[in-house]
């Protein structure tokens, strides 16, 4: 027979367990049977039987019949406003996360209207400097010359890859990263447990939503690799290398930029080592690994890959061949030291 419908439910981590994540999907061809209502009403059934106390789910604010469905079984939105717009990154298959100008644009409809339930509107966006030059072009204008009551916030970690137009019709609010320890106490109460927070605290750069994001599998792979290619660099041939470059090429840019971001915290905190000044380490738990790295690289040599990193991580971050960025990078740093 053929399957064409499919319900999971999905206990979340630790201290959150009596929540459970769902999910239902029904062939298109089928749908208006009661499939999907049948589905849902034996996917509660089995929540509580299990114990579960809450079950959430996400789904696109355009998917109508979808949010009919879930709201027939009595669920809720959470956390919304009408009042309260949110723009983040998004990727298109292997291109790297940005923030578009067709979602600046649509935004730009949404705020033009009257607030209706508080003073002024509010659109935070995430992570602005990942803007194109298009959408910060068009976000200007916009700033330039709002049609209605609103605030902006720009969030972002780099203020200096935002244009100066922007910046300067901005009001500038500095916040200090988290010490290591505060952001375990954090992790600890999502859920988190030892060793695993502060390992995600040591790497996340003071940061809760990278030190959240990390936990994926996948990233703390990609921090393996980044070590593996530090110990190895300088010993590879040309075919060795152009096959890493093809396996690697596999990841999306955006976690080609964290690999490289990994590797630019192993020569950083060699850099460190060397220097004696007892600041903390990003891979202090990584500590005998990183000491045996001491005899194969010269500080000036340290110096001279983390501004290569940098500069592929600008690289990649643009509509460049990842391959042949990732062919080119692994053999600059092959030559850095076997010279």
């Amino acid at each position: 027979g053929q399957i064409i419908g499919d319900a999971s439910v999905e206990r979340l981590p630790r201290r959150m367990r009596h929540r459970g994540s769902i999910g239902i999907s029904v062939l298109k061809a089928h749908w208006g049977r009661g499939i999907g209502s049948a589905l849902m009403a034996q996917l509660i059934a089995f929540a509580k039987e299990n114990g579960f106390a809450q079950l959430e789910l996400e789904v696109r604010s355009d998917n109508a019949r979808a949010i009919r469905l879930y709201e027939k079984f009595g669920f809720q939105k959470l956390c919304t406003h009408p009042d309260f717009f949110q723009i983040q990154p998004e990727s298109e298959t292997k291109a790297a996360p940005a923030i578009r100008i067709e979602e600046v644009r649509k935004l730009q409809g949404e705020i033009a209207r009257i607030p209706l339930l508080s003073e002024r509107r509010v659109v935070i966006m995430q992570e602005a400097d990942k803007m194109n030059e298009a959408a910060a072009n068009c976000l200007l204008k916009t700033i330039e010359e709002p049609s209605g009551q609103v605030v902006f916030i720009l969030l972002t970690s780099r203020p200096s890859a935002l244009l100066d137009t922007i910046i300067s019709r901005c009001m500038r609010v500095e916040f200090g990263i988290l010490q290591p320890e505060e952001l375990v106490a954090i992790l600890h109460q999502q859920g988190i447990e030892e060793p695993l927070a502060g390992k995600l605290a040591s790497i996340a750069d003071g940061s809760v939503s990278k030190a959240l994001a990390m936990q994926d599998e996948e990233l703390l792979n990609l921090q393996t690799q980044a070590f593996d290619l530090a110990s190895a660099a300088g010993t590879l041939g040309v075919e060795q290398l152009l096959q890493l470059a093809k396996e690697m090429s596999n990841h999306s840019r955006e976690r080609l930029i964290q690999w490289l971001g990994f590797l630019a915290m192993i020569y950083r905190d060699l850099l460190m080592l060397y220097s004696g000044s007892g600041l903390p380490l990003y891979n202090q738990s990584d500590i005998d690994r990183l000491s045996s790295l001491l005899n194969k690289y010269h500080q000036q040599e340290l110096l001279q890959l983390l501004q290569l990193v940098q500069d592929y991580q600008k690289r990649l971050g643009s509509n460049v061949n990842t391959q042949l960025c990732l062919e080119g990078f692994l053999i600059r740093i092959n030559n850095y030291l076997e010279e």
